[in-house]
């Protein structure tokens, strides 16, 4: 018999240090690209929300009804893609020059004034929190899997998903308010500068400035009234969800300062250090994602799996796959445009031009991949019999062994037709590979050794993240021996 010792060294590393490893490794080739040829602001946050969304969906999720954690639904692959593409709809790059203690007031005219490096730590903080954490709250969201029944229970629902939408907006309505009535909180130096902030033609920098901080804000905003509501209700999973990846990644993003010390710590290299640093910056929100996962995620006690109930099941298997399928189609089919538009406009030139030319192509296979996923779901519905879609073979006379052999095998066949996802690891797979070979597109490393640097480092990366999704397959066939 194993040890105790043994068995939650053997729980620490799948549950914790694995997860780490994966979300971090993902997050620093898609976080690179993020700032890449064809994936700036919302397109590329999109690309890593979908790799992540899909990694923890796989690693978490078991092949039966009943899961054994709270956080496994269809659903994380929709919610953490939407999630970080609207965090990906604003800039940061204002706050960078602050860490060398200057504020940028028209960079054109070589024009800034002098500013605590300390303004950059906070700021960026500011930004770090919500840019992971409005991810995390839609992660959570898919925790929440309580399925009414009757009229009055759809209308406690109805009004239950009311309250938690209009908390994110009563916390943007909110921190818009602050924002304008207190600029000298919001805006750095306001008080000393007020002059300068009211003449943006002059002072261009700072128009630049009032927006990014404004969206930082708003984001927060929206990030806090999520965050409010699973307080108010008491969903302390949720809640530590929510604040750990803010919070994580909002001190991760701090204490990097951009990488702006790269360039005096190595002055005579020309490198891409702002690659390097967004690099990172996709760590620290893989690194926040994996510490959550250990926290939330681990697999239930008795206690909780009374409480939970039906949270851990699913009456509405194909709902999920149509939740699981629709945000791969739209994630991956963006990423691919948005990746081969990288590459037109690293090697063809005119962005624009292409971009229409690929929507064209793009869009109506979108369409086409819809209306044959719907099609696949509704002709392929899985059947909700059994509380374990890979339970093992009822009792038999196992002296007749060729009928035990027989009813095996039926069971088998069914088993595999009822499982909602039987092709997770194909799925997991191939959006791995998919979004490395759009990572290469976008990287120009023929004849720029820092291009080839990074696209050699994506290489490795997608080694190791395959080594990790390949334990897990194992880990999850020997679970069903």
């Amino acid at each position: 018999m194993t040890e105790p010792s043994t068995l939650s060294a053997r729980n620490l590393k799948n549950d914790l240090v694995l997860p780490t490893l994966l979300f971090a490794a993902l997050g620093a080739m898609s976080w690179a690209v993020r700032g890449s040829s064809g994936y700036g602001g919302s397109d590329g946050c999109i690309f890593a929300g979908v790799l992540w969304g899909t990694a923890w969906w796989f690693i978490a999720r078991e092949p039966r009804a009943v899961q054994s954690r709270r956080y496994t639904s269809g659903w994380i692959i929709l919610a953490m893609m939407v999630g970080f593409g609207i965090s990906g709809n604003r800039g940061w790059a204002q706050w960078s020059s602050m860490f060398e203690g200057r504020l940028q007031t028209n960079t054109a005219a070589g024009e800034y004034v002098s500013i605590l490096p300390v303004y950059g730590f906070v700021w960026l903080f500011i930004a770090g929190v919500p840019w992971a954490g409005i991810g995390a709250c839609m992660l959570a969201w898919c925790g929440d899997a309580w399925k009414p029944r009757g009229s009055r229970e759809w209308v406690i629902w109805c009004g239950k998903w009311v309250l938690r939408i209009g908390s994110g907006y009563a916390g943007v309505r909110l921190a818009q308010y602050l924002f304008v009535e207190y600029p000298n909180v919001f805006l750095p130096l306001y008080t000393l500068h007020e002059g300068r902030y009211n003449d943006l033609e002059a002072n261009s920098n700072l128009g630049r400035m009032i927006n990014d901080n404004r969206a930082a804000i708003t984001h927060l905003g929206l990030y806090l009234g999520f965050l409010a509501f699973e307080f108010a209700r008491r969903d302390w999973k949720n809640v530590l969800l929510i604040a750990a990846v803010g919070l994580i990644n909002g001190v991760g993003w701090s204490v990097q300062q951009n990488w702006m010390w790269a360039n005096e710590l190595w002055p005579n290299v020309a490198f891409n250090w702002w690659r390097s640093w967004e690099s990172c910056g996709g760590i620290s929100i893989g690194v926040a994602l994996g510490v959550a996962y250990f926290l939330v995620n681990r697999p239930v006690t008795d206690a909780e799996r009374a409480k939970l109930g039906e949270q851990l099941t699913n009456r509405w298997p194909n709902l999920e796959r149509f939740g699981a399928y629709f945000g791969l189609l739209i994630g991956v089919g963006f990423s691919i445009r948005n990746g081969l538009k990288g590459w037109a406009n690293l090697y063809l030139g005119n962005e624009d031009y292409w971009s229409g030319v690929l929507w064209k192509i793009i869009g109506p296979l979108m369409i086409l991949g819809f209306i044959l996923m719907v099609l696949r779901i509704l002709m392929r519905c899985v059947r909700v019999e059994s509380t374990d879609d890979m339970d093992m073979v009822d009792a038999v006379d196992m002296r007749d062994t060729e009928a035990a052999a027989v009813q095996s095998k039926t069971h088998d066949q069914k088993s595999k037709m009822n499982l909602v996802f039987p092709h997770a690891y194909v799925i997991t797979w191939l959006v791995l590979i998919i979004m490395n070979i759009l990572a290469q597109l976008a990287t120009k490393s023929f004849g720029h050794w820092p291009e080839t640097v990074f696209a050699f480092y994506y290489a490795a990366l997608f080694v190791f993240t395959g080594m990790i999704i390949r334990h897990y397959h194992k880990m999850k066939n020997a679970s069903r021996e």
